[in-house]
């Protein structure tokens, strides 16, 4: 039999080898997983020996995660918010910039709030939103059946379903035509055309329609825009997360409808959440 110390050794090597900065983390994640134990426990069992099923689970694991396959992937889960959120593959992986956007609605929302989270993917911003005001309730919407299985999932795991209504569309075509929401909120994809090649390795196994905006990454920023004031209520405002370059284009979409434009920077100094209400 291997030590967990041999094998979180073995398998930090192989990953480093493959390009990966987190090479520690991902093993110990990795070894955790196989096991069905903490990474806290896996830390206290370094001198114990690994049985050879586990072990041969977590090198079938490790092969995927050589490959640059996301660790979320693997795992089926992926914490957002100090939640844990069910994912899997064909799915966005949620990020930790976006719990910025979702921190932002947070603090702009009043009580009782209905809100609309477009693109929902995984369920983490509307879930999130949920979990944490009690009394708000969220309309999420996402084209992909396989996503809002997935958020419909989640909302069930954190016990806000009977707030989260999940419903299969387009934007808003599934929403009922008389809502009028305090918020819109959104993580749409916002990702250049030229730039999808680019990308790194393990965000080329994400889904290709939750990532790219176009030609210019502001294909879904002109269609949000343009369909939000049917949906907000007087003084409601939109928020959505953009890319690094994109503050100019959306502020300029925006400027029509919206007044109080806001652009809030992430902890890299980067452009990443842009608001605004309808005036």
């Amino acid at each position: 039999m291997t030590l967990y110390r041999e094998a979180l050794k073995e398998g930090t090597a192989r990953l480093a080898r493959a390009g990966i900065d987190t090479a520690r983390l991902d093993c110990e994640v990795l070894i955790s997983y196989a096991c069905g134990i903490s990474r806290a426990k896996l830390l206290s069992r370094l001198n114990e020996k690994l049985p050879n099923k586990r072990y041969s689970l977590y090198l079938q694991y490790l092969g995927s995660r050589e490959k640059r396959y996301p660790l979320s992937y693997i795992t089926g889960h992926k914490e957002f918010m100090g939640l844990d959120f069910a994912v899997r593959e064909g799915i966005l992986i949620p990020r930790p910039e976006t719990e910025l956007l979702t921190e932002s609605v947070m603090n702009m929302l009043s009580e009782n709030a209905n809100v609309i989270d477009l693109c929902t993917g995984s369920g983490a911003i509307a879930v999130s939103l949920a979990y944490y005001l009690y009394d708000a309730y969220i309309y999420a919407t996402d084209i992909s059946a396989a996503a809002c299985d997935v958020a419909r999932l989640n909302a069930h795991r954190l016990s806000v379903d009977d707030r989260v209504n999940v419903l299969r569309g387009d934007l808003y075509k599934p929403l009922p035509e008389n809502l009028k929401a305090d918020a819109i909120v959104g993580n749409p994809p916002y990702i250049k055309s030229s730039d999808m090649r680019g990308l790194m390795p393990e965000v080329q196994y994400e889904p290709d329609g939750a990532l790219n905006g176009g030609k210019n990454g502001t294909d879904f920023y002109k269609r949000i825009i343009e369909g939000a004031p049917q949906y907000l209520k007087d003084g409601g405002f939109i928020a959505l997360e953009i890319g690094y370059d994109e503050a100019g284009d959306v502020e300029m979409l925006m400027g029509g409808e919206f007044a109080d434009i806001r652009v809030i920077k992430d902890m890299a100094g980067l452009d990443r959440v842009i608001t605004g209400r309808l005036s």
